[in-house]
Protein backbone atom coordinates (compact mmCIF):
# COMPACT_ATOMS: atom_id res chain seq x y z
CA UNK A 1 0.00 0.00 0.00
CA UNK A 2 1.49 3.22 -0.78
CA UNK A 3 2.21 5.19 1.99
CA UNK A 4 0.97 7.94 3.52
CA UNK A 5 2.89 11.34 2.29
CA UNK A 6 3.91 13.73 4.84
CA UNK A 7 2.53 17.05 5.21
CA UNK A 8 4.35 19.86 3.23
CA UNK A 9 6.73 22.11 5.38
CA UNK A 10 5.03 25.93 5.62
CA UNK A 11 7.09 28.47 6.25
CA UNK A 12 6.23 28.49 10.21
CA UNK A 13 6.76 24.83 10.42
CA UNK A 14 8.20 24.17 13.59
CA UNK A 15 8.52 20.35 13.12
CA UNK A 16 11.69 19.72 11.13
CA UNK A 17 13.69 21.77 13.37
CA UNK A 18 12.08 20.11 16.50
CA UNK A 19 12.33 16.90 14.99
CA UNK A 20 16.24 17.15 14.05
CA UNK A 21 17.50 17.72 17.55
CA UNK A 22 15.58 16.06 19.17
CA UNK A 23 15.80 13.06 16.96
CA UNK A 24 19.68 13.20 17.21
CA UNK A 25 20.32 14.16 20.39
CA UNK A 26 18.25 11.15 21.81
CA UNK A 27 20.81 8.79 20.23
CA UNK A 28 23.77 9.91 21.82
CA UNK A 29 25.42 8.27 24.55
CA UNK A 30 26.30 11.85 26.48
CA UNK A 31 22.78 13.15 26.65
CA UNK A 32 21.54 9.92 28.19
CA UNK A 33 24.95 9.70 30.54
CA UNK A 34 24.10 13.53 31.51
CA UNK A 35 20.34 13.06 32.15
CA UNK A 36 21.16 9.58 34.40
CA UNK A 37 23.42 11.61 36.23
CA UNK A 38 21.53 14.15 36.84
CA UNK A 39 18.66 11.85 37.94
CA UNK A 40 20.99 10.20 40.28
CA UNK A 41 22.52 13.08 41.60
CA UNK A 42 18.96 14.05 42.88
CA UNK A 43 18.02 11.12 44.48
CA UNK A 44 21.21 10.53 46.33
CA UNK A 45 21.19 14.31 47.52
CA UNK A 46 17.12 13.66 48.42
CA UNK A 47 18.00 9.59 50.51
CA UNK A 48 21.30 11.26 52.03
CA UNK A 49 19.47 13.92 52.86
CA UNK A 50 16.72 12.15 54.82
CA UNK A 51 19.15 9.29 56.29
CA UNK A 52 21.16 12.21 57.86
CA UNK A 53 18.36 14.05 59.27
CA UNK A 54 16.29 11.52 60.49
CA UNK A 55 18.98 9.80 62.55
CA UNK A 56 18.00 11.38 65.50
CA UNK A 57 17.92 8.10 67.47
CA UNK A 58 15.25 7.19 70.20
CA UNK A 59 11.63 8.12 68.90
CA UNK A 60 11.11 10.69 65.84
CA UNK A 61 8.03 12.77 66.33
CA UNK A 62 5.92 14.09 63.39
CA UNK A 63 7.24 17.65 64.09
CA UNK A 64 10.80 16.44 63.56
CA UNK A 65 9.81 14.68 60.00
CA UNK A 66 8.35 17.52 58.98
CA UNK A 67 11.42 19.97 59.43
CA UNK A 68 13.35 17.18 58.01
CA UNK A 69 11.30 16.57 55.09
CA UNK A 70 11.05 20.67 54.58
CA UNK A 71 14.68 20.64 54.91
CA UNK A 72 15.50 18.16 52.10
CA UNK A 73 13.16 19.52 49.96
CA UNK A 74 15.08 22.70 50.34
CA UNK A 75 18.36 21.00 49.35
CA UNK A 76 17.08 19.25 46.49
CA UNK A 77 15.26 22.05 44.92
CA UNK A 78 18.51 24.42 45.21
CA UNK A 79 20.56 21.63 43.99
CA UNK A 80 18.18 21.25 41.05
CA UNK A 81 17.71 24.78 40.12
CA UNK A 82 21.87 24.61 40.31
CA UNK A 83 21.97 21.26 37.76
CA UNK A 84 20.01 23.10 35.05
CA UNK A 85 21.97 26.01 35.01
CA UNK A 86 24.49 23.96 34.78
CA UNK A 87 23.16 21.15 32.42
CA UNK A 88 21.34 24.09 30.12
CA UNK A 89 24.14 25.13 28.80
CA UNK A 90 25.80 21.89 28.35
CA UNK A 91 22.75 21.31 26.05
CA UNK A 92 22.53 24.60 24.38
CA UNK A 93 26.45 24.48 23.75
CA UNK A 94 25.13 22.39 20.82
CA UNK A 95 23.11 25.13 19.13
CA UNK A 96 26.05 27.69 19.81
CA UNK A 97 29.23 25.63 18.58
CA UNK A 98 27.48 23.26 15.80
CA UNK A 99 25.11 25.47 14.04
CA UNK A 100 27.57 28.20 14.06
CA UNK A 101 30.81 26.83 13.34
CA UNK A 102 29.67 24.42 10.35
CA UNK A 103 27.97 26.78 8.54
CA UNK A 104 24.57 25.34 9.61
CA UNK A 105 22.22 28.23 9.29
CA UNK A 106 23.64 28.82 5.74
CA UNK A 107 21.82 25.88 4.55
CA UNK A 108 18.64 26.42 6.76
CA UNK A 109 18.24 30.18 5.02
CA UNK A 110 17.79 28.28 1.59
CA UNK A 111 14.49 26.35 3.49
CA UNK A 112 11.02 27.69 2.84
CA UNK A 113 11.17 28.19 6.62
CA UNK A 114 10.79 31.47 7.97
CA UNK A 115 13.13 33.21 10.58
CA UNK A 116 10.67 32.63 12.90
CA UNK A 117 10.12 29.01 12.29
CA UNK A 118 14.16 28.81 12.85
CA UNK A 119 14.51 30.54 16.00
CA UNK A 120 11.72 28.68 17.46
CA UNK A 121 12.34 25.54 16.31
CA UNK A 122 16.11 25.66 17.06
CA UNK A 123 14.89 26.82 21.11
CA UNK A 124 11.88 24.55 21.39
CA UNK A 125 14.25 21.21 20.11
CA UNK A 126 17.19 22.27 22.62
CA UNK A 127 15.09 23.13 25.80
CA UNK A 128 13.01 19.27 25.46
CA UNK A 129 15.98 17.76 26.98
CA UNK A 130 16.04 20.32 29.65
CA UNK A 131 12.60 20.56 30.71
CA UNK A 132 12.17 16.54 30.67
CA UNK A 133 14.78 16.35 33.43
CA UNK A 134 12.02 18.82 35.14
CA UNK A 135 9.43 16.96 34.78
CA UNK A 136 11.52 13.52 35.41
CA UNK A 137 12.27 14.90 39.14
CA UNK A 138 8.99 15.59 40.12
CA UNK A 139 8.46 12.22 42.01
CA UNK A 140 11.44 13.17 43.79
CA UNK A 141 10.19 16.23 45.08
CA UNK A 142 6.60 15.11 45.49
CA UNK A 143 7.50 11.95 47.63
CA UNK A 144 9.19 14.05 50.30
CA UNK A 145 5.95 15.06 51.17
CA UNK A 146 5.60 12.04 53.10
CA UNK A 147 7.44 13.23 55.63
CA UNK A 148 5.59 16.17 56.10
CA UNK A 149 6.39 20.06 55.66
CA UNK A 150 6.12 20.40 51.80
CA UNK A 151 3.52 21.53 50.06
CA UNK A 152 2.53 20.72 46.13
CA UNK A 153 2.51 24.62 45.79
CA UNK A 154 6.20 24.76 46.26
CA UNK A 155 7.09 21.91 44.55
CA UNK A 156 5.31 22.96 41.44
CA UNK A 157 6.91 26.66 42.35
CA UNK A 158 10.32 25.68 42.35
CA UNK A 159 9.99 23.17 39.01
CA UNK A 160 8.50 26.60 37.34
CA UNK A 161 11.68 28.30 38.65
CA UNK A 162 13.71 25.67 37.14
CA UNK A 163 11.94 25.97 33.69
CA UNK A 164 12.15 29.68 33.59
CA UNK A 165 15.37 29.69 33.92
CA UNK A 166 16.34 27.10 31.39
CA UNK A 167 14.42 28.80 29.47
CA UNK A 168 16.12 32.20 29.58
CA UNK A 169 19.08 30.50 29.69
CA UNK A 170 18.56 28.69 26.27
CA UNK A 171 17.21 31.68 24.64
CA UNK A 172 20.32 33.07 25.36
CA UNK A 173 22.04 30.18 23.58
CA UNK A 174 19.88 30.08 20.42
CA UNK A 175 20.73 34.04 19.81
CA UNK A 176 24.54 33.50 20.09
CA UNK A 177 23.68 31.05 17.39
CA UNK A 178 21.25 32.81 15.04
CA UNK A 179 24.00 35.81 15.40
CA UNK A 180 26.94 33.83 14.05
CA UNK A 181 29.18 34.49 16.81
CA UNK A 182 29.50 30.75 17.88
CA UNK A 183 32.96 29.08 18.69
CA UNK A 184 34.78 28.26 21.52
CA UNK A 185 34.70 31.87 22.82
CA UNK A 186 31.21 32.36 22.65
CA UNK A 187 30.30 29.25 24.68
CA UNK A 188 32.93 30.29 27.48
CA UNK A 189 31.55 33.75 27.63
CA UNK A 190 27.70 31.70 27.72
CA UNK A 191 29.41 30.10 31.09
CA UNK A 192 30.73 33.26 32.44
CA UNK A 193 27.83 35.30 31.61
CA UNK A 194 25.64 32.87 33.49
CA UNK A 195 28.21 32.82 36.92
CA UNK A 196 28.50 36.43 36.53
CA UNK A 197 25.02 37.25 36.54
CA UNK A 198 24.44 34.91 39.69
CA UNK A 199 27.19 36.05 41.96
CA UNK A 200 26.66 39.72 40.99
CA UNK A 201 23.10 39.32 41.74
CA UNK A 202 23.83 37.63 45.04
CA UNK A 203 26.26 40.07 46.36
CA UNK A 204 23.85 42.76 45.49
CA UNK A 205 21.50 41.11 47.67
CA UNK A 206 23.45 40.14 50.92
CA UNK A 207 24.13 44.32 50.61
CA UNK A 208 20.92 45.73 50.33
CA UNK A 209 18.63 43.24 52.22
CA UNK A 210 17.21 45.42 54.93
CA UNK A 211 16.20 43.83 58.71
CA UNK A 212 12.46 43.85 59.63
CA UNK A 213 11.90 45.84 62.72
CA UNK A 214 10.50 43.11 65.47
CA UNK A 215 11.87 40.19 64.18
CA UNK A 216 15.31 39.15 64.89
CA UNK A 217 16.58 37.29 61.44
CA UNK A 218 13.66 38.40 58.63
CA UNK A 219 15.34 40.59 56.19
CA UNK A 220 12.87 41.65 53.41
CA UNK A 221 13.76 41.02 49.37
CA UNK A 222 15.81 43.38 47.35
CA UNK A 223 15.43 44.53 43.67
CA UNK A 224 18.04 41.64 42.85
CA UNK A 225 15.32 39.03 44.13
CA UNK A 226 13.68 38.26 40.96
CA UNK A 227 16.28 38.11 38.78
CA UNK A 228 18.34 35.45 40.53
CA UNK A 229 16.75 32.03 40.62
CA UNK A 230 18.25 31.15 43.54
CA UNK A 231 17.08 34.18 45.36
CA UNK A 232 13.65 33.50 44.43
CA UNK A 233 13.93 29.94 45.68
CA UNK A 234 14.91 31.19 48.70
CA UNK A 235 11.62 33.45 48.86
CA UNK A 236 9.78 30.47 48.38
CA UNK A 237 11.32 27.99 50.55
CA UNK A 238 12.04 30.14 53.93
CA UNK A 239 9.10 33.29 53.63
CA UNK A 240 9.59 34.18 57.31
CA UNK A 241 13.17 34.52 56.80
CA UNK A 242 12.99 36.26 53.46
CA UNK A 243 9.67 38.07 53.66
CA UNK A 244 7.82 39.11 50.64
CA UNK A 245 4.73 40.36 51.80
CA UNK A 246 3.17 42.54 49.83
CA UNK A 247 1.65 44.57 52.39
CA UNK A 248 5.02 46.03 52.92
CA UNK A 249 5.45 48.08 49.56
CA UNK A 250 2.82 50.87 48.20
CA UNK A 251 0.84 50.11 45.25
CA UNK A 252 2.44 49.92 42.26
CA UNK A 253 5.97 48.57 40.31
CA UNK A 254 7.62 48.14 43.65
CA UNK A 255 4.85 46.24 45.09
CA UNK A 256 4.64 43.97 42.23
CA UNK A 257 8.73 43.95 42.07
CA UNK A 258 9.53 43.16 45.76
CA UNK A 259 6.15 41.80 47.33
CA UNK A 260 5.59 39.17 44.35
CA UNK A 261 9.57 37.75 43.29
CA UNK A 262 8.45 34.69 41.85
CA UNK A 263 5.88 36.45 39.68
CA UNK A 264 8.30 39.01 38.77
CA UNK A 265 10.85 36.45 38.21
CA UNK A 266 8.64 34.67 35.55
CA UNK A 267 7.54 37.78 33.88
CA UNK A 268 11.50 38.91 33.88
CA UNK A 269 12.21 35.62 32.64
CA UNK A 270 9.39 35.98 29.91
CA UNK A 271 10.33 39.55 28.80
CA UNK A 272 14.06 38.90 28.26
CA UNK A 273 13.15 35.67 26.18
CA UNK A 274 11.19 37.59 23.96
CA UNK A 275 13.72 40.31 23.31
CA UNK A 276 16.37 37.76 22.47
CA UNK A 277 14.19 35.52 19.98
CA UNK A 278 12.94 38.63 18.91
CA UNK A 279 16.40 39.72 18.34
CA UNK A 280 17.42 36.59 16.52
CA UNK A 281 14.37 36.34 14.71
CA UNK A 282 15.40 39.53 12.43
CA UNK A 283 19.56 39.31 12.46
CA UNK A 284 18.82 35.69 11.19
CA UNK A 285 17.76 37.83 7.34
CA UNK A 286 17.27 41.05 8.04
CA UNK A 287 20.37 42.48 9.96
CA UNK A 288 22.44 39.70 9.06
CA UNK A 289 23.65 40.61 5.87
CA UNK A 290 23.56 44.56 7.08
CA UNK A 291 25.68 44.13 9.88
CA UNK A 292 27.93 41.61 8.05
CA UNK A 293 29.42 43.69 5.65
CA UNK A 294 31.82 45.58 8.08
CA UNK A 295 33.99 42.08 8.61
CA UNK A 296 37.29 42.45 7.99
CA UNK A 297 40.25 39.56 6.94
CA UNK A 298 41.53 37.79 9.24
CA UNK A 299 45.05 37.86 8.10
CA UNK A 300 47.57 39.75 10.17
CA UNK A 301 50.41 41.74 9.33
CA UNK A 302 52.19 41.34 12.64
CA UNK A 303 55.45 39.91 12.84
CA UNK A 304 55.72 36.53 13.46
CA UNK A 305 56.22 35.72 17.20
CA UNK A 306 59.30 33.78 18.63
CA UNK A 307 58.76 30.20 19.19
CA UNK A 308 60.91 29.75 21.91
CA UNK A 309 62.16 26.04 23.17
CA UNK A 310 59.12 24.73 23.28
CA UNK A 311 57.50 25.21 19.62
CA UNK A 312 54.26 22.56 21.05
CA UNK A 313 53.68 25.79 23.83
CA UNK A 314 54.22 28.50 20.90
CA UNK A 315 51.42 26.51 18.99
CA UNK A 316 49.18 26.29 21.93
CA UNK A 317 49.64 29.65 23.44
CA UNK A 318 49.60 31.99 19.76
CA UNK A 319 48.66 29.04 17.07
CA UNK A 320 46.51 31.52 15.00
CA UNK A 321 46.51 34.82 15.12
CA UNK A 322 43.55 36.50 16.98
CA UNK A 323 41.49 39.37 16.15
CA UNK A 324 41.53 42.66 17.34
CA UNK A 325 38.20 42.27 19.37
CA UNK A 326 39.53 39.13 21.25
CA UNK A 327 42.39 41.28 22.36
CA UNK A 328 40.22 43.87 23.44
CA UNK A 329 37.40 41.28 25.28
CA UNK A 330 40.57 39.43 27.07
CA UNK A 331 42.26 42.22 28.39
CA UNK A 332 39.75 44.35 28.52
CA UNK A 333 38.79 41.53 30.95
CA UNK A 334 42.07 41.60 32.89
CA UNK A 335 41.65 45.71 33.26
CA UNK A 336 37.99 45.39 35.06
CA UNK A 337 39.03 42.98 36.94
CA UNK A 338 41.86 44.61 38.15
CA UNK A 339 40.27 48.04 38.54
CA UNK A 340 37.23 46.40 40.32
CA UNK A 341 39.95 45.31 42.96
CA UNK A 342 41.65 48.55 43.30
CA UNK A 343 38.41 50.57 43.72
CA UNK A 344 37.22 47.84 46.65
CA UNK A 345 40.55 48.79 48.80
CA UNK A 346 39.82 52.43 47.90
CA UNK A 347 36.07 52.43 49.40
CA UNK A 348 37.21 50.36 52.16
CA UNK A 349 39.93 52.29 53.10
CA UNK A 350 37.96 55.45 52.72
CA UNK A 351 35.36 54.39 55.23
CA UNK A 352 32.40 54.35 52.65
CA UNK A 353 32.02 51.02 52.45
CA UNK A 354 30.51 49.08 55.20
CA UNK A 355 33.04 46.01 56.38
CA UNK A 356 30.88 43.37 56.17
CA UNK A 357 29.47 44.43 52.58
CA UNK A 358 32.98 44.62 51.36
CA UNK A 359 33.84 41.33 53.00
CA UNK A 360 30.76 39.91 50.25
CA UNK A 361 31.93 42.05 47.17
CA UNK A 362 35.55 40.63 47.92
CA UNK A 363 34.64 36.71 47.72
CA UNK A 364 31.86 37.38 44.83
CA UNK A 365 34.62 39.09 42.83
CA UNK A 366 37.05 36.66 43.80
CA UNK A 367 34.47 33.49 43.03
CA UNK A 368 33.43 35.04 39.98
CA UNK A 369 37.44 35.46 38.25
CA UNK A 370 38.53 32.06 39.39
CA UNK A 371 35.46 29.75 38.34
CA UNK A 372 35.89 32.36 34.81
CA UNK A 373 39.58 31.04 35.02
CA UNK A 374 38.50 27.07 35.65
CA UNK A 375 35.60 27.03 32.97
CA UNK A 376 38.57 28.49 30.55
CA UNK A 377 41.01 26.55 31.19
CA UNK A 378 38.38 23.52 30.61
CA UNK A 379 37.35 25.21 27.14
CA UNK A 380 40.76 25.90 25.77
CA UNK A 381 42.18 22.76 26.47
CA UNK A 382 39.20 20.49 25.81
CA UNK A 383 39.65 21.98 21.88
CA UNK A 384 43.54 22.08 21.62
CA UNK A 385 43.86 18.31 20.41
CA UNK A 386 40.56 17.70 18.62
CA UNK A 387 41.09 21.10 16.72
CA UNK A 388 43.87 19.59 15.18
CA UNK A 389 42.56 16.26 14.83
CA UNK A 390 39.75 17.88 13.00
CA UNK A 391 41.45 20.14 11.20
CA UNK A 392 44.23 17.44 10.14
CA UNK A 393 47.21 19.11 11.51
CA UNK A 394 47.71 16.48 14.34
CA UNK A 395 48.64 13.91 11.90
CA UNK A 396 51.69 16.33 10.59
CA UNK A 397 52.66 17.10 14.68
CA UNK A 398 52.90 13.11 15.27
CA UNK A 399 55.18 12.93 12.33
CA UNK A 400 57.78 14.86 14.42
CA UNK A 401 60.56 13.20 16.99
CA UNK A 402 57.63 15.00 19.70
CA UNK A 403 57.16 12.51 22.30
CA UNK A 404 53.65 12.13 24.01
CA UNK A 405 54.68 13.95 27.06
CA UNK A 406 56.51 16.45 26.13
CA UNK A 407 53.79 16.98 23.66
CA UNK A 408 51.05 17.15 26.41
CA UNK A 409 53.94 19.63 28.67
CA UNK A 410 54.01 21.65 25.65
CA UNK A 411 50.11 22.04 25.40
CA UNK A 412 49.44 22.74 29.26
CA UNK A 413 52.73 25.08 29.34
CA UNK A 414 51.10 26.63 25.83
CA UNK A 415 47.19 26.71 28.01
CA UNK A 416 48.24 28.63 30.99
CA UNK A 417 50.51 31.40 28.58
CA UNK A 418 47.17 31.90 27.08
CA UNK A 419 45.32 32.03 30.20
CA UNK A 420 46.89 35.13 31.88
CA UNK A 421 44.68 37.70 31.29
CA UNK A 422 42.57 35.62 32.56
CA UNK A 423 44.80 34.92 35.64
CA UNK A 424 45.74 38.62 36.28
CA UNK A 425 42.52 39.70 38.14
CA UNK A 426 42.48 36.99 40.65
CA UNK A 427 45.91 37.09 41.15
CA UNK A 428 46.64 41.00 41.91
CA UNK A 429 43.22 41.62 43.94
CA UNK A 430 44.38 38.67 46.33
CA UNK A 431 48.23 40.19 46.42
CA UNK A 432 47.36 43.69 46.35
CA UNK A 433 44.62 43.19 49.36
CA UNK A 434 46.78 41.05 51.15
CA UNK A 435 50.10 43.13 50.73
CA UNK A 436 47.59 46.12 52.75
CA UNK A 437 46.58 43.94 55.01
CA UNK A 438 50.15 43.34 56.28
CA UNK A 439 51.18 46.49 56.26
CA UNK A 440 48.01 48.01 58.30
CA UNK A 441 48.50 45.14 60.87
CA UNK A 442 46.03 45.91 64.07
CA UNK A 443 45.22 49.39 63.04
CA UNK A 444 43.79 51.37 60.06
CA UNK A 445 40.49 51.22 58.18
CA UNK A 446 40.81 47.61 57.04
CA UNK A 447 40.30 46.42 60.59
CA UNK A 448 37.23 46.18 62.37
CA UNK A 449 37.40 47.60 66.02
CA UNK A 450 34.95 45.76 68.48
CA UNK A 451 34.37 47.08 72.39
CA UNK A 452 37.36 47.10 74.34
CA UNK A 453 38.38 42.96 75.21
CA UNK A 454 37.32 41.63 72.00
CA UNK A 455 40.56 42.24 69.39
CA UNK A 456 39.84 43.67 66.03
CA UNK A 457 38.57 42.05 63.11
CA UNK A 458 40.53 42.36 60.01
CA UNK A 459 39.10 42.87 56.69
CA UNK A 460 40.40 39.56 55.41
CA UNK A 461 43.28 37.37 56.09
CA UNK A 462 46.12 38.04 54.45
CA UNK A 463 47.83 34.41 54.62
CA UNK A 464 44.56 33.09 53.18
CA UNK A 465 44.83 35.24 50.23
CA UNK A 466 48.62 34.89 49.95
CA UNK A 467 47.65 30.70 50.05
CA UNK A 468 44.50 31.58 47.40
CA UNK A 469 47.30 33.36 45.17
CA UNK A 470 50.17 30.59 45.31
CA UNK A 471 46.87 27.85 44.67
CA UNK A 472 45.35 29.33 42.28
CA UNK A 473 47.92 28.39 39.13
CA UNK A 474 48.25 25.01 40.03
CA UNK A 475 44.63 24.51 40.17
CA UNK A 476 44.23 26.06 36.64
CA UNK A 477 47.00 23.64 35.81
CA UNK A 478 45.11 20.56 37.12
CA UNK A 479 41.60 22.25 34.60
CA UNK A 480 43.69 22.27 31.79
CA UNK A 481 45.32 18.57 32.84
CA UNK A 482 41.40 17.46 32.14
CA UNK A 483 40.41 19.30 29.26
CA UNK A 484 43.78 17.62 27.83
CA UNK A 485 42.72 14.19 28.89
CA UNK A 486 39.02 14.11 27.21
CA UNK A 487 40.40 16.46 24.43
CA UNK A 488 42.80 13.36 23.03
CA UNK A 489 39.98 10.62 24.14
CA UNK A 490 36.95 12.74 22.39
CA UNK A 491 36.14 12.82 18.69
CA UNK A 492 34.33 16.71 18.79
CA UNK A 493 35.68 19.71 20.91
CA UNK A 494 32.18 20.06 22.59
CA UNK A 495 32.11 16.48 24.24
CA UNK A 496 35.67 17.49 25.15
CA UNK A 497 34.77 20.72 27.26
CA UNK A 498 32.04 19.79 28.11
CA UNK A 499 32.85 16.58 30.25
CA UNK A 500 35.95 18.48 31.37
CA UNK A 501 33.46 21.13 32.71
CA UNK A 502 31.44 19.16 34.67
CA UNK A 503 34.03 16.50 36.11
CA UNK A 504 36.31 19.87 37.40
CA UNK A 505 32.63 21.18 38.56
CA UNK A 506 32.05 17.57 40.51
CA UNK A 507 35.49 17.31 41.70
CA UNK A 508 35.83 21.03 43.31
CA UNK A 509 31.90 20.66 44.16
CA UNK A 510 33.25 17.57 46.45
CA UNK A 511 36.44 19.05 47.48
CA UNK A 512 34.26 22.03 48.87
CA UNK A 513 31.53 19.99 50.38
CA UNK A 514 33.66 18.07 52.24
CA UNK A 515 35.80 20.83 53.85
CA UNK A 516 33.03 23.09 55.33
CA UNK A 517 32.30 20.20 57.71
CA UNK A 518 36.11 19.95 58.39
CA UNK A 519 36.91 22.85 58.89
CA UNK A 520 34.22 23.80 61.93
CA UNK A 521 34.93 20.77 63.30
CA UNK A 522 38.70 19.94 63.21
CA UNK A 523 40.78 22.71 64.46
CA UNK A 524 43.88 22.49 61.98
CA UNK A 525 43.26 20.07 59.58
CA UNK A 526 40.07 22.04 58.65
CA UNK A 527 42.21 25.07 57.47
CA UNK A 528 44.14 22.50 55.41
CA UNK A 529 40.57 21.35 54.03
CA UNK A 530 39.35 24.45 53.23
CA UNK A 531 41.87 25.25 51.29
CA UNK A 532 42.11 22.91 48.80
CA UNK A 533 38.51 24.08 47.13
CA UNK A 534 38.88 27.39 45.85
CA UNK A 535 35.90 28.56 46.39
CA UNK A 536 36.24 27.69 50.39
CA UNK A 537 39.53 29.17 50.27
CA UNK A 538 38.00 32.07 49.06
CA UNK A 539 35.63 32.13 52.28
CA UNK A 540 38.10 31.30 54.49
CA UNK A 541 40.46 34.13 53.71
CA UNK A 542 37.48 36.61 53.74
CA UNK A 543 35.52 34.94 56.95
CA UNK A 544 37.51 33.04 58.54
CA UNK A 545 35.96 33.31 61.78
CA UNK A 546 32.35 31.45 60.96
CA UNK A 547 34.84 28.87 58.25
CA UNK A 548 37.74 27.47 61.36
CA UNK A 549 36.76 26.23 64.32
CA UNK A 550 38.36 27.86 67.35
CA UNK A 551 42.30 27.41 67.35
CA UNK A 552 44.34 28.05 70.18
CA UNK A 553 46.42 30.03 68.37
CA UNK A 554 47.67 33.73 67.51
CA UNK A 555 46.58 35.71 65.19
CA UNK A 556 50.02 35.71 63.35
CA UNK A 557 50.18 32.20 63.88
CA UNK A 558 46.71 31.86 62.43
CA UNK A 559 47.43 33.82 59.44
CA UNK A 560 50.57 31.82 58.47
CA UNK A 561 48.77 28.41 58.98
CA UNK A 562 46.11 29.80 56.35
CA UNK A 563 49.67 30.58 54.14
CA UNK A 564 50.74 26.98 54.13
CA UNK A 565 47.46 25.56 53.69
CA UNK A 566 47.40 27.23 50.53
CA UNK A 567 51.14 25.79 49.74
CA UNK A 568 50.16 22.26 50.56
CA UNK A 569 46.81 22.76 48.10
CA UNK A 570 48.97 24.22 45.04
CA UNK A 571 51.50 20.98 45.50
CA UNK A 572 48.19 18.60 45.79
CA UNK A 573 47.16 20.50 42.78
CA UNK A 574 50.40 20.00 41.08
CA UNK A 575 50.78 16.49 41.95
CA UNK A 576 47.31 15.65 40.91
CA UNK A 577 48.47 17.31 37.12
CA UNK A 578 51.28 15.30 36.88
CA UNK A 579 49.49 11.97 37.44
CA UNK A 580 46.76 12.93 35.03
CA UNK A 581 49.41 13.76 32.08
CA UNK A 582 51.44 10.47 33.54
CA UNK A 583 48.45 8.85 32.56
CA UNK A 584 47.05 10.48 29.72
CA UNK A 585 50.63 10.32 28.22
CA UNK A 586 50.74 6.45 28.90
CA UNK A 587 47.58 5.58 26.58
CA UNK A 588 49.00 8.26 23.99
CA UNK A 589 49.66 6.23 21.41
CA UNK A 590 46.55 3.63 22.16
CA UNK A 591 44.17 6.51 22.15
CA UNK A 592 44.97 7.86 18.73
CA UNK A 593 45.09 4.54 17.21
CA UNK A 594 41.26 4.06 18.57
CA UNK A 595 40.23 7.30 17.29
CA UNK A 596 41.83 6.20 14.01
CA UNK A 597 40.13 3.22 13.41
CA UNK A 598 42.94 1.40 13.17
Amino acid sequence: MPSTPRPTITKTHLRPMVERIITSGSRRTRHQSIRTLYLGILIGVAAIGVLITTSLGGRISLRALAAAGGGVFEVVAIVEVAAICLITPIFMAGAIEQESSPRTWDLLLTTPMSSMGMVLGNLLGRTFFVLSLIVAALPILLILQIFGGVSPRAVLISAGIAACTAIVVGSAAVMLSSTRTGGRRAVLAFYAGVIIVMMATWAIDAIWRAPISGSISATTTTWATPINPFLTLHAVLRPAEYVSSPEMYPVGFTRFWLGHPVIAFATTSGVATVLMLAWSVLRVRMLGPILGRASTSDHSTRAHRPIGRNPIAWRASSGRPASWAEHVGRWGWAATGVAAGIVLLALVGGGTLPMENARLILAALLIVEVTIVALAAAAVAGTTVTREREQGTLDLVLTTPVQPAAYLQGKLIGVIRSLRPLLLPPLVTALATATVLIASQHTGPFMEMRPSPLPPIPFASWGGLLGLAISIIPFAAFCVAIGLHWSLRSRRSVTAVLVATVLIVVIAGIAGLCAVPIGTGIPIGGALALALCPVTAIMLATHETSMLAPLDMSSTQLQWLLLGSGVLSGMVWSALTHMILKSTAGSFVMTMRKLAGT
